[in-house]
């Protein structure tokens, strides 16, 4: 059992203000990039089990967690590609001679994206669970209109429901450190994260990586990439590992047995020792 017991820190990013963990020390950086509704504490069973071979980073990115939540922002790939790229540059180390970026859900498309408008940002990717393969209609949009979206928000700060919801992101909840799952389902049902989910709901069209133009970009990467994913991911269906390994060129696909879309809290030990093999010896 681990707990995230590490200081934050604070650092101005596109004028935004972020929070950030930093921990560990070598001569790789490990950049920790969360999905929706979640923070760095999504990471912290793997933390500690990483850093003792790695320099670690871990990013509340913009409208989440601890970090800034602006009402109105055109939030775009464009932009948070930019605020991480920024983000990187920021916090290099003379030790750390390259940058590896784990995104987890919405965070692995956000590095995607990354990669592809700032080459050489990253050395490696490892993707997990990752978004940006899911084709959205436009229709589901209405969630952000003024009525529904008030209604949605009630319902998604409500303990029952968002328990529920969180609840899916496992295969197996009762395998979660209980205080990890206690603590990460409040951050989910915080407010403002509420209406940072609505807000990115708003600006679909600039956040997908198909009608962005990116995902016709995706052969232009030329670094490793390790695809991670749970055989029983309910969020994003395991079949969409195999769309992103036949997309991303020189990609390798480790899946998770019994594993839901969370394999860092679902299978900590598994996901952190397959994410050292990787960055060690690909």
């Amino acid at each position: 059992m681990f707990i995230m017991t590490y200081d934050n820190r604070y650092i101005h990013l596109g004028g935004y203000r972020h929070r950030y963990v930093e921990c560990g020390e070598g001569s790789r950086t490990i950049l920790l990039l969360h999905g929706i509704s979640c923070s760095v504490e999504f990471f912290e069973q793997v933390i500690p089990r990483l850093e003792g071979s790695f320099r670690i980073l871990g990013l509340d990115l913009l409208g989440f967690g601890r970090s800034e939540k602006p009402r109105r922002v055109p939030y775009s790939l464009e932009l948070y590609a930019s605020l991480i790229r920024e983000f990187v540059d920021k916090t290099k180390s003379g030790d750390a001679q390259e940058t590896v970026a784990i995104g987890h859900s919405m965070g692995g498309k956000y590095a995607i994206a990354t990669a592809l408008l700032y080459p050489g940002t990253f050395s490696k990717l490892v993707l997990s669970n990752t978004d940006g393969f899911v084709h959205l209609p436009g229709w589901v949009r209405v969630i952000s209109w003024p009525g529904i979206r008030h209604l949605l928000k009630e319902l998604m700060t409500r303990d029952r429901i968002a328990r529920y919801g969180f609840s899916s992101a496992f295969h197996a909840p009762g395998r979660i450190e209980r205080s990890s799952f206690e603590k990460n389902l409040l951050i989910s049902r915080d407010r403002q994260t509420v209406d940072t989910v609505i807000a990115l709901n708003r600006n679909l069209a600039r956040l997908d990586l198909q009608r962005t133009g990116l995902r016709q970009r995706l052969g232009e990467l030329d670094l490793p990439i390790l695809v991670l994913w749970g055989d029983h991911d309910q969020y994003i269906s395991s079949k969409l590992a195999y769309t992103a390994l036949e997309e991303l060129p020189g990609s390798e696909l480790y899946m998770f047995e019994a594993c839901g879309h969370s394999p860092m809290l679902e299978c900590p030990d598994e996901f952190s020792e397959v994410v050292r093999r990787f960055l060690v010896t690909s």
